[in-house]
């Protein structure tokens, strides 16, 4: 059951939520971008030779992955007759589970599960279901009222009116302790970054792993905003309880006000800064400054007063615009850099970022624009005077166009990957990388799938060593399905 408890504090009104269950030097040339963007962005033909190895031991197929093909002869190969409806993405989330339910008759989790921002019933962790001690054969969803579930509550004018939102699409960040990295009074350690700050200041210095850390999934609500929720394993797991993470505090960020529609949220790879858009014709890309709270400068020892902060004293703004007709998806690439996609740009590409390419030590660039265009002395200076938009309006990404990359319904990142799935079916696999010289991305693009119908979820399921897919049929009233394919992460 989910246990609430109210503090107005802490929503910046009279009603407030916690619950139990609960991210500059000289502009480079425009030439040298022209350059980089146009020479980075390999065509799929040439990028569809077969290279080395999937996860499995097997070969990518030319062309991609087929449905009807040897290697996927139905698409229908994952959960068939469990009734998911039109999930918005799945991401894997480290736990220290060993087994389902903690018990060895049940299936193996390895180290982990997917949640799956579920349309219908709403995101959960689901459950590994199988032969015992083997991996999973397919996925169950649990009971949304159990803390294995996501719902929620509906804020209106700094009050809680109602539960029951379902997020869209989100994010989800792991931070960990390598104390070794930390830096000690006056010995700056250079190994340490801000992603292993802020990590041990959560855990207060104490070693974690993706298995053993607090997550922190950051999640939108279209009726009321911007939510952070805490994952943590269970104190003492027994045979046949809940395996691995569990939902613990919800909290608001209250600074982005009501009535945004907020659809996607994406958080940077170090947890810096979190941001938000919706996909109701609203351009606007919101951001929230250390959404877990400032673990300091990593050169200098942790803060041992460090407490996560309430999300309500968090500063967000409006930072720029997506420059979209309709923002369907919103993600985190890995190269730090923020990319918005969905219906085709008056530019002309169907995704768009802050920089054409992205990257970089410019004004312009991700995320000096936040600061560097406005007059402001550091990023905390933005937020704390709330001079928005200085990053102004995203530009489309030459070098993600291309036949395959239509209208687009979901991006995923993984790794050094990203994944785009469209609404006319394919299924685009793009490698990022970040030139050492410039700082800005390139892009090495193939076509993963084709042969499926609207595609609605993208994800990569770890445990599994698979990439899985979620479409909807053509004829309305037919039952989506997940098709689970080999996880090919071999670009070069």
């Amino acid at each position: 059951m989910m246990t609430f408890v109210w503090n107005s504090a802490r929503f910046g009104g009279t009603t407030d939520l916690a619950t139990a269950t609960n991210w500059s030097s000289r502009p480079r040339r425009s030439w040298l971008r022209t350059l980089l963007a146009s020479t980075a962005a390999l065509s799929l033909g040439a990028q569809d030779a077969a290279w080395a190895t999937c996860a499995d031991g097997s070969a990518f197929p030319t062309g991609g992955f087929v449905i009807g093909s040897a290697q996927v002869p139905t698409a229908s190969n994952w959960s068939p007759n469990v009734s998911f409806t039109e999930p918005a993405g799945s991401l894997f989330i480290p736990d220290s589970s060993v087994s389902e339910h903690n018990d060895p008759a049940q299936p193996l989790t390895a180290g982990g599960h997917n949640w799956v921002f579920d349309q219908g019933s709403t995101l959960c962790k689901e459950t590994d279901v199988g032969p015992g001690g083997s991996m999973a054969t397919g996925w169950a969803i649990p009971p949304n009222a159990s803390t294995n579930c996501v719902l929620l509550p509906i804020i209106s004018n700094g009050r809680v009116t109602n539960f029951g939102d379902i997020p869209f699409q989100g994010d989800v960040i792991t931070p960990t302790c390598d104390p070794t990295r930390l830096s000690a009074p006056g010995v700056p350690n250079p190994a340490n970054t801000y992603f292993n700050q802020l990590g041990c200041s959560i855990s207060q210095g104490v070693a974690t792993t993706p298995q053993t850390a607090s997550s922190f999934l950051f999640l939108t609500g279209i009726k009321s905003g911007l939510f952070s929720v805490r994952l943590d394993n269970a104190a003492n797991p027994t045979v046949g309880g809940d395996a691995g993470k569990a939902v613990g505090l919800t909290d608001f960020y209250s600074a982005i006000k009501g009535n945004q529609s907020l659809t996607s949220a994406a958080v940077s790879k170090d947890g810096q800064l979190v941001i938000a858009t919706s996909f109701k014709r609203l351009p606007a890309v919101f951001a929230c400054l250390n959404p877990l709270g400032d673990p300091g400068d990593p050169s200098k020892p942790l803060n041992p007063g460090f407490f996560v902060p309430s999300a309500s004293s968090v500063q967000c703004m409006s930072v720029g615009s997506n420059n979209l007709p309709v923002d369907l998806t919103t993600a985190v690439g890995p190269d730090s850099q923020p990319y918005f996609a969905g219906q085709r740009a008056a530019s002309g590409g169907f995704v768009t970022s802050f920089g054409n390419p992205p990257g970089g030590s410019s004004k312009s660039a991700w995320p000096n624009c936040i600061w560097q265009t406005n007059g402001s002395l550091s990023l905390a200076d933005a937020f704390a005077h709330n001079r928005s938009n200085g990053c102004g309006n995203a530009a489309s990404n030459s070098a993600l166009v291309s036949p395959s990359i239509t209208q687009t319904s979901v991006l995923a990142s993984h790794g050094s990957y990203m994944y785009l799935g469209t609404t006319a079916g394919p299924v685009v696999q793009i490698r990022v990388t970040t030139n050492p010289t410039s700082g800005l991305s390139s892009y090495a693009l193939r076509t993963y799938l084709t042969g499926t119908s609207a595609i609605s979820s993208v994800g990569v399921a770890d445990d599994l060593g698979s990439l899985m897919v979620f479409s909807n049929p053509p004829t309305v009233g037919l039952p989506g399905f997940w098709t689970k394919l080999p996880l090919c992460e071999d670009m070069n």
